[in-house]
């Protein structure tokens, strides 16, 4: 009799082990097929007979099966109330959900997946809970890659650009290739950490520091791309009229992540195309330069007294209207060829009128420059070297760069 009952048991044992190990062969088809997140939740809440959603690190809903009704309570504990970043155990929300952090490489792209009930009482469903919780953590590690070399993408090209001479059309192609627009105007910021600079630990500090950069950003929903030259790191930002205030919250969230660190930051708020974003990196380097100096606590702006100031203070109809005025026969070429043209003034001007080094600086022959800029001239019907012409073209050239 009491053989009888163990094997029953052992039996309906073994087909709940056999049940289970379908089901996760089952689940795990979708995940390897690369099926979106809502077919494979709505696979897993037909399963186990329970709402299955997942959420990322803000606590924003990311995927849930088809019948699930996602409650405006449950979003705002969530999204308020809930340390997510330091979450590492499951545990009971809202009296109805339990939610579980899913296995990850970098914390702050974790990803937790939130089922519409609490802990169950058999082995049986927990161990299938705990199998689909392992099985999405496989998914979400894939996420995780995918995000990481978008972004290392980014962060290799502007690495690249800096340390090798490569044209301005070769630039402009590879950005493009990478989704990003050549016309469009960017913002910049350095940040360094004080107490770490003379120390082996700073460049695991300054990835670490990039990582939470990348997450409060992509909580506002801020893009953001972030490199590093000579240690230091910079952030590209599509123009905001708030870069101030973006940056000093940046400031105190380091701050309450990190209070024993000093996080120093410089920024600049003129605005460049990504074709010209090494002279945002220079002002921004020099308004980190200036923080480091005055050991300050708050970002830093960059203020030269230069006259390219007082030109931010001419109303742009007006500049616009100077701009034509001079520049019109360049500007109605071809794009390809007036960006060559504005470029070659552009630096010219910048370098002291020297067309070599102009020349060296766009990678081009010293020659091709030459008569680059005659051509330049015989369209303006000017003459660089006459000193009416000279100071038109180099105001009309700055005010370009600032209002077009």
């Amino acid at each position: 009799m009491i053989h009888n009952i163990e094997d029953s048991i052992l039996e309906q044992q073994n087909d709940q082990l056999s049940e289970i190990m379908n089901n996760n062969l089952s689940i795990s088809k979708y995940i390897l097929a690369k099926q979106p997140d809502d077919e494979i939740l709505n696979e897993i809440a037909k399963l186990l007979q329970i709402n299955v959603l997942i959420i990322d690190s803000f606590g924003r809903v990311k995927a849930h099966n088809q019948s699930a009704v996602v409650s405006d309570q449950l979003i705002d504990y969530t999204t308020k109330h809930l340390d997510l970043i330091n979450m590492e155990e499951s545990q009971v929300i809202c009296d109805r959900y339990t939610i579980y952090p899913l296995k990850t490489i970098d914390k702050l792209t974790r990803r937790f997946v939130i089922f519409e009930a609490l802990p169950a009482k058999n082995s049986a469903q927990n161990l299938l809970i705990s199998n689909m919780v392992n099985l999405l953590s496989l998914e979400s590690m894939q996420v995780h890659i995918n995000l990481n070399n978008s972004r290392q993408r980014k962060s290799e090209i502007f690495e690249t650009i800096i340390s090798h001479q490569i044209p301005s059309e070769s630039f402009a192609s590879i950005l493009k290739l990478n989704g990003l627009n050549t016309t469009d105007k960017y913002q910049c910021f350095a940040i360094d950490e004080a107490n770490s600079l003379n120390t082996g630990n700073h460049q695991y500090v300054m990835h670490r520091v990039a990582e939470y950069i990348y997450w409060h950003f992509n909580k506002s929903d801020q893009p953001v791309i972030l490199f590093t030259v000579n240690f230091k790191l910079f952030g590209l930002i599509p123009t905001v009229p708030n870069l101030p205030s973006l940056l000093k919250d940046l400031n105190q969230f380091l701050l309450d992540q990190f209070p024993q660190e000093h996080h120093l930051i410089g920024y600049t708020e003129y605005e460049k195309t990504l074709i010209n974003f090494k002279q945002l990196l220079e002002e921004s380097d020099k308004a980190l330069d200036t923080a480091k100096a005055r050991k300050q606590k708050t970002p830093h702006k960059f203020s030269p007294q230069q006259v390219v100031d007082v030109l931010h203070l001419i109303p742009k109809n007006e500049a616009l209207i100077f701009v034509h005025a001079v520049l019109d026969p360049i500007l109605k070429l071809k794009t390809s060829e007036k960006e060559q043209c504005l470029t070659l003034l552009a630096k010219f001007f910048a370098l002291n009128e020297s067309i070599s080094r102009a020349a060296d600086d766009l990678f081009i022959h010293r020659n091709t420059a030459f008569y680059r800029l005659k051509k330049i001239e015989k369209t303006l019907d000017m003459e660089v070297g006459t000193e009416s012409d000279n100071e038109k073209l180099r105001l009309a050239v700055q005010l370009y760069g600032i209002y077009c």
